[in-house]
């Protein structure tokens, strides 16, 4: 009876670490990102787009993303920023 105790207790470990540590890291991401995004700010999207903050609308965010040889305008939602990289 015991051993059904332990397993039971390395599969609640496990779950905690992929599932319930996993989100409370992405809510304080969120945090961050929301309280320190400003105009001018370099990020990174979850579909691996980097850009430089032009405008904030609410929640839409316009990024310019590109080379000096060819710039482009990309809207995209606050929600979709992964990482503010200065």
């Amino acid at each position: 009876m015991r051993l059904e105790y332990i397993i039971l207790i390395i599969l609640l470990f496990g779950f905690y670490e992929t599932s319930i540590k996993d989100d409370i890291k992405r809510k304080k991401n969120r945090e961050y990102v929301n309280e320190n995004l400003d105009i001018g700010s370099k990020i990174t999207t979850f579909s691996g787009v980097i850009g430089e903050v032009t405008e904030i609308e609410g929640e839409v965010v316009t990024i310019l993303s590109g080379s000096f040889d060819s710039i482009s305008k990309i809207k995209i939602k606050k929600s979709e920023i992964e990482n503010i990289i200065s």
